[in-house]
Formats: structure tokens, C-alpha cells, sequence
């Protein structure tokens, strides 16, 4: 029925608006052209009553009045200085009584006019009715103008017959309009509003019927719905099955995955998170701002609502080691994986207990073997016994460098050891650390540059000879006769970066990223060769992150390689 009712007000609106239209045009239009004609007839009588006046001007105020009774209008005689000589509606006795029509507005006309001729329409006094005055400047002698006159309440009355005429067709076409409303309304509104409960269906996700339609306008609408319908079936099954697989990929992920919305609200998450977190499958998770009752912990989760990026944060749930990290959803929200490492911290503090064990332990025999060696080398008369002696001596001092490598790195990993820093010239100390390598690159004919610009940073003074003996040792097994190792230092923002570079081979893009690995070597063969440990970078590493900083590398094949090392202000 609201159907039938829309499209009723609407060809209503229509009609009514035609006929309004019909009405304005009528009484705009037909008055105007009914009044013109009028006008033309009151000229052709004017000018037929001036050519038939008689000249005696004693007859004229009878003639005016028979003249005005058989034409039916009102005949008016004016001389030239606008007196009235005869009127139909006024007697003899009366026209020196009448007043002077020299300025009526169509006498005027009349005199001023080249055809002579004046019209106007105007409210008559006397029977408050609209009248039209004709005047022409014609007549006998004696009289100027001729006026003819009539009642416009004919053209009232032919104009309101057309209008009513109008109006009673409106209504029969608004009658009409009703009919044709119901007729579409139900040949229209019954499939309409079994496809709008198809869509209705489609949309609740329950099986949808569609109508047989024979408007062909809405058939094809109905085909595009079922067609519709078909396609949005196959998505949601490709969703329902890529979420299932989602589902359990995730539940076999070994780490814990939470999801929350932008209010920090918990929408997914995983059964690792939740044994992680000491939730059953069941239990709701409260949101992350409610999710840890210790200060650090809750202090972290308000950063991650405000979007940070949060990577490799450990956090301490209980008696287990939990790395945290955290990434913003591009529509909002946060996604949380937490990765249990209570295990692998185990087994780094047992395996840093048995280096630390075992390194000790080499420590004292491997300090007789290479004196007793030493003792046989310059002892021995035998030339082969004294090579072999001298063999022994070399390897023994390798795996001693080895095990002091081993026992620096085990205790700076293991907490033992922590940098005491005060101000250090960082000139001063490349230097100091330069001098024992000095002879062996004078040798091969290496140079050293220093340019650090009386730097001066807060480091343990140890620590930064052992830094720069390490990195010193590296570059020179790497640089070739000729080259050149240079140390340099400059303020970049809110550190202190020092450079030390060399002219040697260069590291490929691929091992770049491992080099501060412990044990790892580019070219092993040559590593050993020349007496490298595999743990100096590694080393590097760690005093440099006791102290705060980081550290990079940079390099290209054939071109050399740059080591930087970035101190805190």
C-alpha cells in the first residue's frame, strides 16, 4: 500500500501541477485574448457611431443614448476642450453636471495618439464592475473623440467556465492517476517486496527464494540478485574456509598470538597465549591495559595502545622468559606475539657455564704445554724436534687466545662484568690500542690514519682498548700489502659514531649480516690460517652494548669494510 501510495502522490503531484498550470494560463492567456477581441469590436462601434452622428448638436445626447441601446454598450460624445455632449447612461439635464473627461486616460491616448485611438480598463464607480473604455478621435463636426464602452464581466464569466471546466478535468485525471497507482502498486509492489525478503534473507545469511517476475525491467533486477547471491555464497565459503585454515594454523603456531581492537579489547588469540598467560580455553581475556598487574608490564601495554612498534621486548610472566613484540593493524587495533624462551635461556646459561667451565679448565694445562713446548724448541739440538716443538708452541698460544676469547665473551654475556665509563679520548685510546700492531703493519707496509677530531666519549677505558684491538686485529688479516686502516670519530645527533675502516677485501652482501655472529667466518680457511678466534666482532658487539650502543657494518666486495660504533651522549 505505501507503494500504491507513492506513486498516487506522485502522479497526483503531476497532475495537479498541470492543472494549476491549465488554470494560471487560462485566466492569463484567454482573459488576454478575449479582452483584445472585445477591444477591436468597442473600436469598429466607435467608429461606426462618429460616422453616423448626426452634425445638429441638438441631437446629440438622444442619439448617444439610442446608439448606446442598440449597440448594447455605452456611447460617450466629447468636444475638444472635454465636455460631455452625450452619454447613454446621462440625460440632457445632466451632462453640464458631468465632469470633465479631457483627462481620462483613454481620451488622452486618443488625442495623443497617432491611429487616434485610446483604450484603458479601469473599476466603474458605479456598478464596481471591471469596464473597458475604446475612445477614438473621430465624429462630426463638434465633437473630438468618441468613446465606446463595455462591461468585462462577460470575459469573467467565459474565463471561470473554461477554469472550472479545467479543474473538473483534473479531478477526473487525479481519479484516474489514483486507478493507474493501484493498477502499478499491484502489479509492481508483490515483487518488489518478495525481492527486497530475498535481499533480507541473502543478507541474514539464510536460503533466499526469488520470485518469478514478467516485468522484464525487474527480471532483470531478480537475475542480478540470484547471480549475486551465487557469487557471495562462493566468497563466504572461501572465507569460511581460508578463516578455518587461519584458525589452525594459528593454534599451531607454538608461540602466543593475541589481536585487540583499538580500545585494546582482546578479539583473537590463540591457546599458546593463553597457557602463556595462565587463562583456560574459556576464559574471557581482560583487555591490555587490564592484562598485567605488574607496573613495567602495564606501563608496556600502555605504549603498544598508542601504536608503538614494539620488538623483542623480554618481559618475566612467573618463572617463565617471555619475548614480547607488538605491531599496529592498518585498521586499527594491535596484534601481539609472545614467544616463550624460558628454554632456550636455559640452555644459553648452561652453555655459558660449560665455555666458562671448560675454558677455565684449558686454561692452566694449555699454559704448561705451550712452556714445556717453548722450553723443547730452544733446547732441542734435533732440527725436525725443534720444528715440532715450535708447532705445538703456535697452537697452544692460538688456543689460549681462544680460550681468553671464550672466558671475555662468557663473562660479559653472563652479567659478570659491567662497564665502569668515564670520559675517554677516543684519539688516545685508538692509538694506545694501534702500538702493539704497529710493527706488524710496518711490515707489510700498511698505513694508520686517525681523524676523530678530539672526540671524547664515555666508555670504560678497557673496554675500548679491547674494542679497538679486536677491530684493529680483523682489519689487518683482511688488508692486503699497501692498504690502509683508519679510525674516525664525529657527533651525529644524540651519539658519538666512530668509524674504523680498511682498504681490505670486503665481505659479500650475503654474510654481512652474520658477521657479529660468534665462530662465524667468511673465509674460514684463511681465518684459521692467520690465527682468528671467530669471536673478535662477536665481542665487539657485546662491549658496545654494555655500554649502551650499537653497532653496524658496512662493505662491498674489492673495496674494503667500515665498522661503526655508535655511543650514547
Amino acid at each position: 500500500m505505501r507503494l500504491a501510495t507513492r506513486l498516487f502522490a506522485s502522479i497526483g503531484l503531476l497532475v495537479t501541477a498541470a492543472v494549476v498550470g491549465s488554470i494560471l494560463a487560462t485566466d492569463v492567456l484567454l482573459r488576454r485574448h478575449l479582452e483584445q477581441q472585445i477591444a477591436n469590436e468597442l473600436e469598429r462601434e466607435a467608429r461606426l457611431v462618429a460616422t453616423v452622428t448626426p452634425p445638429d448638436s441638438s441631437h446629440w445626447p438622444d442619439f448617444a443614448a439610442l446608439a448606446g441601446a442598440r449597440l448594447g454598450r455605452r456611447v460617450t460624445l466629447i468636444d475638444s476642450a472635454g465636455h460631455v455632449r452625450g452619454d447613454t447612461e446621462f440625460g440632457r439635464d445632466a451632462l453640464p453636471r458631468l465632469e470633465n473627461h479631457r483627462n481620462r486616460p483613454e481620451v488622452r491616448a486618443a488625442f495623443d495618439s497617432a491611429r487616434g485611438v485610446g483604450m484603458n480598463e479601469r473599476l466603474s464607480v458605479s456598478t464596481n464592475e471591471r469596464q473597458l473604455y475604446v475612445a477614438v478621435r473621430d465624429g462630426p463636426s463638434g465633437i473630438a473623440i468618441t468613446r465606446v464602452s463595455t462591461t468585462l464581466a462577460v470575459v469573467d464569466a467565459q474565463v471561470h467556465a473554461v477554469q472550472r471546466a479545467v479543474a473538473v478535468a483534473g479531478l477526473l485525471m487525479l481519479v484516474a492517476a489514483g486507478f493507474v497507482a493501484w493498477l502499478l502498486a499491484r502489479a509492481l509492489a508483490r515483487p518488489l517486496l518478495r525481492i527486497a525478503d530475498a535481499a533480507r534473507d541473502i543478507a541474514a545469511g539464510r536460503p533466499a527464494e526469488f520470485p518469478d517476475v514478467r516485468v522484464p525491467e525487474l527480471a532483470h533486477h531478480v537475475d542480478s540478485l540470484r547471480a549475486m547471491h551465487h557469487e557471495l555464497e562462493r566468497r563466504f565459503d572461501d572465507l569460511r574456509r581460508e578463516r578455518e585454515e587461519s584458525r589452525t594454523l594459528l593454534e599451531a603456531l607454538s608461540d602466543g598470538v593475541l589481536a585487540a581492537d583499538g580500545r585494546g579489547v582482546v578479539i583473537e588469540t590463540n591457546a599458546a597465549a593463553r597457557q602463556l598467560l595462565g587463562y583456560g580455553e574459556t576464559e574471557p581475556l581482560p583487555p591490555l591495559g587490564e592484562l598485567f598487574h605488574d607496573r613495567a608490564h602495564r606501563a608496556l601495554m600502555r605504549e603498544v595502545l598508542t601504536g608503538a612498534v614494539v620488538e623483542g621486548r623480554e618481559l618475566d610472566l612467573g618463572d617463565r622468559t617471555v619475548v614480547f613484540s607488538a605491531r599496529p593493524l592498518a585498521e586499527g587495533g594491535t596484534l601481539l606475539v609472545l614467544s616463550d624462551v624460558t628454554s632456550l635461556r636455559r640452555l644459553e646459561t648452561v652453555r655459558r657455564d660449560f665455555v666458562a667451565n671448560v675454558s677455565h679448565e684449558l686454561k692452566t694445562p694449555l699454559t704448561a704445554i705451550a712452556g714445556y713446548a717453548e722450553t723443547l724448541a730452544s733446547e732441542s739440538l734435533d732440527a725436525q724436534a725443534t720444528g715440532f716443538a715450535q708447532t705445538i708452541v703456535e697452537n697452544a698460544r692460538r688456543m689460549q687466545r681462544l680460550v681468553d676469547d671464550l672466558l671475555d665473551l662468557s663473562r660479559i654475556e653472563s652479567g659478570a662484568w659491567e662497564p665502569e665509563p668515564r670520559p675517554v679520548d677516543v684519539e688516545a685510546a685508538a692509538r694506545e690500542a694501534w702500538r702493539p700492531f704497529a710493527e706488524r703493519a710496518a711490515s707489510r707496509e700498511i698505513a694508520f690514519e686517525s681523524a676523530t677530531h678530539a672526540a671524547s666519549i664515555d666508555s670504560d677505558p678497557e673496554a675500548l682498548r679491547q674494542i679497538f684491538t679486536n677491530l684493529f686485529d680483523n682489519a689487518l688479516r683482511h688488508t692486503p700489502q699497501g692498504g690502509k686502516i683508519r679510525v674516525a670519530a664525529q657527533r651525529a645527533g644524540d651519539h658519538i659514531v666512530v668509524r674504523v675502516s680498511d682498504t681490505g677485501s670486503g665481505i659479500g652482501a650475503d654474510h654481512l649480516p652474520r658477521i657479529f655472529e660468534r665462530f662465524y667466518r667468511v673465509d674460514p680457511g684463511r681465518s684459521r690460517q692467520e690465527g682468528g678466534t671467530g669471536l673478535g666482532l662477536a665481542i665487539v658487539k657485546h662491549l658496545v652494548e654494555a655500554h649502551g650502543g650499537r653497532v653496524e657494518a658496512e662493505s662491498e666486495l674489492g673495496r674494503g669494510t667500515t665498522i661503526l660504533l655508535y655511543f650514547a651522549t
